[in-house]
């Protein structure tokens, strides 16, 4: 490494502290330019950041606190230590701003050999911009945690390892996955609004995770499996009924978005959210709560779907029935689809079936319980009608 490729990393490092790419982003940087691997810990030794360039090293330990003894010298307090003949590390301390005394945290490059001088510049450039990355994110851990929110929200992450990463240099415990809602408060101002849903939801694991905008509150709530949305759609109801009375709003509305195992997708529970909300009070009206997975093909429509996602959405209406009847042996969907056909008369489609007429009611019954739907409702039925349409032009139906 010469002095243009120290100017190069600096220029780099610089770019991604003003692009606000984070420590992540650093420990890459110098990874990639030395050709081993990156540590980045918190003054008390936390992992912040981990990166490894292509050539990338094994066996590496967790926290390079047990060997951190101070240098004097040219290189100042960056000390050395070779691990074992396989490995050599080097660790600057990251540059505190301002009054602070101590430093904020620690920058390791671990290296197959022991590191030259130039390398050592290197490493305290990246220190240096780390300690400039964690001044901009600001003195407080409230606003590291809100930066976190912000890009979660905003859909940055792709990779649940990246995510979980991120979360934990921010201070921040990840559940299995989110469920997304929001609220529209109407008639009052937008910190009260907040707080009082956040009270309303957090016996059910839900929370704000930033300032609301006006009319609008952010809400996420922490999952561990598909039953607990029953949980926070009792909490939602809980906050539509209780936060008119705390803040003096004139109405609350809710938009709860769809479950997703992936932690990733918690952005997309909340679009689903907002577009709950929207369809919520033209359906409903004023102080309704609106479940996405049960807003059907309105849902579908107001989305714009294209072709595979209304297959997908067949699919979720009709697999439970399809997989009772493969299990059970029984024709639920087949009469089902008759009842529909023939414009809902038992008598004909007990005729039809060569069964008797309270057959009908009873595989009736079942259809609704285990889809979880009440077949006399125009929307349930509208569902169902658009599912079976789009699952008979699949070919795979045939």
């Amino acid at each position: 490494m010469n002095t243009d490729d120290l100017a190069e990393l600096s220029e780099r490092a610089a770019r991604i502290v003003a692009g606000g790419g984070g420590l992540k982003a650093l420990a890459q940087a110098l990874a990639d330019a030395a050709g081993g691997a990156v540590l980045i810990e918190d003054d008390q030794w936390r992992h912040l950041a981990l990166a490894q360039s292509r050539k990338a090293l094994s066996n590496l330990p967790p926290t390079f606190a047990q060997w951190y003894k101070p240098a004097g010298g040219a290189d100042g307090r960056v000390a050395h230590i070779t691990i074992d003949a396989a490995l050599h590390a080097a660790c600057a301390p990251i540059t505190a701003g301002g009054d602070r005394e101590g430093a904020p945290g620690y920058v390791t490059l671990f290296l197959r050999a022991k590191p030259p001088q130039a390398l050592i510049a290197a490493l305290r450039i990246i220190a240096g911009a780390a300690g400039i990355e964690l001044a901009r994110r600001g003195a407080g851990r409230a606003h590291v945690r809100r930066a976190f929110w912000e890009r979660y929200i905003a859909g940055e992450w792709t990779d649940a390892a990246a995510l979980k990463e991120e979360a934990v240099a921010s201070g921040v415990s990840l559940p299995a996955t989110f469920l997304g809602a929001v609220f529209d408060v109407e008639g009052t101002q937008p910190g009260p609004a907040r707080d009082a849903v956040a009270q309303a939801i957090a016996p059910a694991d839900g929370f704000c995770p930033f300032a609301a905008v006006p009319g609008h509150v952010v809400a996420l709530f922490g999952m561990r499996h598909s039953a607990d949305v029953a949980r926070a759609r009792q909490a939602a109801h809980n906050a539509v009924r209780d936060v008119p009375a705390i803040t003096g709003a004139r109405s609350v509305s809710c938009g709860i978005g769809g479950y997703h195992a992936d932690i990733i997708a918690g952005p997309q529970s909340l679009d689903e959210a907002r577009r709950s909300l929207a369809l919520g009070r033209r359906l409903y009206g004023r102080g309704s709560v609106t479940l996405h997975d049960e807003l059907g093909v309105y849902a579908l429509l107001h989305a714009g779907g294209d072709r595979e996602a209304f297959r997908r959405f067949a699919e979720a209406q009709l697999a439970p029935l399809q997989g009772y009847d493969r299990k059970h042996k029984t024709d639920l969907l087949k009469t089902l689809r008759l009842y529909f056909e023939i414009g809902e008369n038992v008598k004909e489609a007990a005729e039809r079936l060569s069964v008797h007429r309270h057959t009908i009611f009873y595989r009736l019954n079942q259809i609704s319980q285990i889809l979880k739907v009440d077949l006399h409702q125009p929307k349930d039925q509208l569902s169902l009608r658009a599912a079976l349409a789009i699952w008979q032009m699949e070919p795979e139906s045939e």
